[in-house]
């Protein structure tokens, strides 16, 4: 467990490198129960099936402590980490552990027996975080690729290769904006990718290399990330089942959506980095909502066991309004839909000490019918 310094740290952690809300105005149904939200009739064994939960952001008062004990309430069994490039090489070859993000999120998983998901973002949704001296650089250029290299050598002197479960080489990738790049850009990309998964396999042959993009990309471009994905062993998924305006899709969806994914994918394992179904009612949503979101994502999982390797939850706790406008900042959005979106993700509520919403009793039940 974690003293009351980690927390800190952690707290800090959460701070600088959450980019994904007050409490939530609805209010739960006492006739809604469990067994009224999810029927859930012939649940299928885990077998290698994984489950991971986002703990990193903390209610009012809790304390990280009490999200692993949260976590190891449900039977969650690995958590993740985002890290940008330039947040760990700060300076050409000048390396730090940011805020011992690396190394104290590692102590957690091995003390708790967690599998580890890292994310290292040169690219994503948001822009290229590379190092400045290297952002007119190719990704094919040697200096990129040796200069990644030598990230990961640094990476891997804080954390253990043993606990990761995925290494993942961008994040939400789809989304980022190529104009000022090459027209050759992800040509270079999938060398840089090809490249960066064999130098991480000289170095432990067990580590499962990706990168992630949004389910929505992912069906606009399928042969791009066809393509791509030949680099790489894993393709990892971000999923949050949404309209134009933020506002939910219906708790359904799931199924269609699923069978799109290994219609299109089936043959790659395929790692859902972040699913959540986010509840205030400002994007026409509810905690009854969410919970039967999550009770067919295991029916809709059930049906694709041996395509979808593992899920991670984003996230436990909701975030407050301000950590919500913040978090905001980095995609250009300030409008009210965009922030109760990322506000109300989680599975519990965020005043004083979070109060469980319906889904996470939906998720806890649904991990025990299959042997988790």
């Amino acid at each position: 467990m974690i003293s009351a310094t980690k927390n800190n740290l952690v707290l800090c952690i959460i701070l600088l490198f959450i980019f994904t809300s007050c409490s939530d105005s609805n209010t739960t149904d006492p006739d809604e129960t469990p067994d009224s939200i999810c029927q859930d009739q012939n649940p299928i064994e885990k077998g290698d099936r994984l489950l991971g939960l986002d703990l990193l952001n903390l209610t009012e008062t809790n304390t990280f402590d009490q999200n692993i004990t949260l976590g190891n309430d449900l039977g969650i069994e690995f958590i993740a980490l985002h890290l940008t490039w330039n947040s760990i090489e700060v300076s050409p070859e000048n390396y730090q552990d940011p805020f011992n993000a690396l190394e104290l999120l590692g102590q957690v998983a091995v003390s708790n027996d967690y599998k580890f998901s890292l994310t290292i973002r040169p690219i994503d949704l948001v822009g290229k975080t590379v190092p400045t001296d290297l952002n007119t650089t190719r990704f094919n250029d040697p200096i990129m690729i040796t200069r990644f290299q030598s990230l990961v050598d640094f990476i891997f002197t804080k954390l253990s290769s043993s606990i990761l479960l995925n290494f993942q080489i961008g994040n939400e990738i789809d989304g980022y904006n190529t104009s000022d790049e090459p027209i050759s850009f992800w040509e270079d990309y999938k060398i840089f990718l090809q490249e960066a998964t064999q130098y991480l396999h000289s170095i432990d042959s067990d580590i499962l290399v990706g990168f992630t993009a949004t389910y929505d990309g992912l069906m606009r471009d399928i042969s791009r990330f066809n393509s791509l994905v030949e680099a790489v062993d894993v393709l990892g998924v971000t999923y949050y089942p949404l309209q134009s305006d933020f506002s939910v899709e219906e708790p359904d969806i799931v199924f269609e959506d699923f069978d799109k994914l290994i219609d299109t994918y089936g043959s790659y394992p395929i790692y859902i980095q972040e699913i959540g179904y986010h509840t205030s009612e400002t994007n026409n949503s509810s905690e009854s909502k969410q919970a039967e979101f999550y009770c067919n994502v295991f029916k809709a999982w059930d049906l694709h066991t041996e395509y979808i390797k593992s899920i991670n939850i984003l996230r436990l706790n909701d975030l407050s309004e301000e950590e919500a406008i913040n978090a905001a900042g980095p995609y250009g959005l300030s409008n009210d839909e965009f922030i109760e979106y990322l506000r109300s993700l989680g599975i519990r509520t965020y005043e004083n000490e979070g109060q469980n919403k319906q889904a996470f009793e939906i998720i806890k039940r649904g991990m025990k019918d299959r042997g988790w």
